[in-house]
Order: structure tokens, then C-alpha cells, then sequence
């Protein structure tokens, strides 16, 4: 159990605001949180508190990968990493555990959860019964969770998520395409952000981003601004020779959505390898019936850059025409 000395109720509160605010610009308080969580986690990261600290490091983790300090990530990775070695292999009679169907939308319970879990005398309704939560290869797999929210792809035999700030773009943008956008977001700004995003994006995500370029190019094509036309053409002309080569035996290569909205949501889903394989858990739950070997074609991909851009060369056209 957690000892006296450690005031857990607050820390949790402590840990869960930095959870809810992990966007913030880089904060020296929250840095020292996340270090001191992390110090007592690789103080005995196999013992019976390994639990709480764990915990305290994946409500932290999303502001732990976007906005922390440079000296924070090693060492909190090297925490959970200790945490993992030393729990993971410990035997138990569970049949499950609860890391297994932890989804990202289950971290906002996590706080409150392990204020449950530390006091035995607390209500507890949960799925899963206290020492299930507390057992050794739990924690292990909500070590691997936090390390892969840290650095994406880091951890395996976790639910797949995506990456930190995948779902405000997501957000962002579907609002953008609905016509309706945000308070706050500056449209222009957002919409070269994503062209610049293509622009630069390493191969295994370059097919994302070129995904949410082509629903952005449905939008742009109705815009008066001649600039961001021409940031999405040149998007797309630097991107179709890293396709030039493409061949493939597919008959057909349709997009699972129609609207710029799915399709731009599609795209970030695409861009990490935890929400490739969220693409392929969803579609074995019944979500689209298309392989994402098919989806990801450099053929397919071609044909959706062309598409986008003859709409954009034919709307700079036309801006010139009139300009």
C-alpha cells in the first residue's frame, strides 16, 4: 500500500489537472511533478506502490510527450521501462486485466480510480475487482500504454491509440470542413499547417497526411485565397514522385468516406502506428471493409494526389483568371 507520508489524493488531483491541460505551454511545476512521480517509480519499480506511480505517469504522459522539458521523457521512460521488466513476467490467476481494454477515453476515470484503489475502504464499481487492477502484470501493461503514449510505437500488447493531440486536430479540422470552425482556430494557418505537415512527413506517415490534404483540397477549392492554393499544389506535386514507381493488382481503390470531414479524420487516424492499427481494430468491429494494404496502395495514393490536384490547378485557373 501507498504509505502515509505520501499524500496520494492530492497527487492524483495534481496528476489528473496535468492530464486535462497537457497542451499547456512547458511548465516547471509540471516537470517536477512528472519527475517526482517518475524517481519513486524507479525507486522500486517492482514494489507495492508500482501501481499508483504508474498510474500518476500515464495521466501525465499526453503532457509528458507534448510540452515537457528535454530531461523529463528519459527519465520517466526509463521508470515505466524499469516498471515493465519487473512486473510483466510475474505470474497470477487472472484470466484478464484491465490494461487490455484500456481505451484512451478511460484515462479521465483514472484519477478517481486509483483513490479507489488505494483506499480499501472506498466504493469501488468497477469492471474489474481491486486486485486485478493492482496485480503485477496490470501495471505492466499500463507501463507499456504510458511509454507508447510517450513515444508512440515504443511498447507492444497494448490497445492500440492515437498519438498525443491526434484527436483536437481531428476536431479541429472536422470543424474547419463543416464550415463552422472552432473559436480560436486561425483557418488559414491550420490549412498550411497540414500542407506543410505532407510536405515533410516521413514515409509510413506521408499517406495520412496526403489523406487529409485531399479533404482539405475539396474546401480550398472554393476559397478566394490564390496562397493556400497554391500550398496544397505544391504539397501534392512534391508528393506524387515518392509514388512514381507505384504498380499494384488491385481492381479498384475507393476511399472508405465521401466527405472531407471522415476522410480528414481517416488521414491523422493514418499517420501513427498505434491509429493504423486502431484502422484495423475498427474494421474487424464492422467499421470500413477495406484492407488497409488496399487503402495505403502507392497507386491509391496516386490517384487520390491527382484527383486533388486537378481540382486545385484548375481553381488557381480560375483565381488567376479573375485575380
Amino acid at each position: 500500500m501507498i504509505k502515509d507520508d505520501v499524500p496520494l489524493d492530492d497527487l492524483s488531483l495534481t496528476w489528473d489537472a496535468i492530464r486535462e491541460t497537457y497542451y499547456k505551454a512547458y511548465s516547471d511545476e509540471y516537470d517536477e511533478a512528472a519527475l517526482d512521480c517518475a524517481a519513486r517509480l524507479a525507486a522500486d519499480p517492482g514494489g507495492e506502490a508500482a501501481y499508483a506511480w504508474t498510474i500518476g505517469l500515464l495521466l501525465m504522459a499526453p503532457y509528458i510527450a507534448w510540452g515537457s522539458g528535454d530531461a523529463v521523457a528519459p527519465e520517466v521512460m526509463a521508470a515505466l521501462k524499469a516498471a515493465d521488466g519487473a512486473l510483466r513476467e510475474q505470474s497470477c490467476a487472472h484470466e484478464a486485466h484491465p490494461y487490455e481494454e484500456h481505451e484512451e477515453e478511460y484515462d479521465e476515470y483514472l484519477a478517481e480510480q486509483l483513490r479507489g484503489l488505494a483506499d480499501e475502504g472506498a466504493e469501488w464499481e468497477e469492471d474489474f475487482p481491486r486486485g486485478e487492477w493492482r496485480c503485477p502484470r496490470n501495471v505492466a501493461g499500463l507501463a507499456r500504454i504510458a511509454m507508447d503514449v510517450v513515444e508512440p510505437g515504443s511498447a507492444t500488447d497494448i490497445p492500440p491509440r492515437l498519438h498525443v493531440g491526434a484527436m483536437d486536430t481531428i476536431n479541429t479540422l472536422a470543424a474547419l470542413l463543416h464550415g463552422y470552425p472552432e473559436a480560436g482556430t486561425d483557418v488559414d494557418e491550420e490549412i498550411s499547417h497540414q500542407a506543410s505537415q505532407l510536405r515533410y512527413a516521413d514515409p509510413a506517415a506521408r499517406p495520412g497526411h496526403l489523406l487529409v490534404v485531399v479533404a482539405l483540397s475539396w474546401y480550398v477549392a472554393f476559397e478566394e485565397n490564390a496562397e493556400l492554393v497554391e500550398e496544397l499544389v505544391t504539397a501534392l506535386e512534391q508528393t506524387l514522385p515518392h509514388y512514381a514507381d507505384a504498380s499494384c493488382a488491385h481492381g479498384e481503390h475507393p476511399l472508405p468516406y465521401s466527405t472531407g470531414p471522415d476522410v480528414a479524420d481517416l488521414g491523422i487516424t493514418l499517420t501513427s502506428p498505434g491509429g493504423r492499427a486502431l484502422y484495423e481494430q475498427r474494421r474487424g468491429q464492422g467499421g470500413p471493409d477495406i484492407p488497409l494494404d488496399v487503402l495505403l496502395c502507392p497507386v491509391a495514393l496516386t490517384e487520390y494526389a491527382e484527383d486533388s490536384l486537378k481540382r486545385l490547378r484548375e481553381r488557381r485557373e480560375e483565381l488567376r483568371a479573375t485575380g
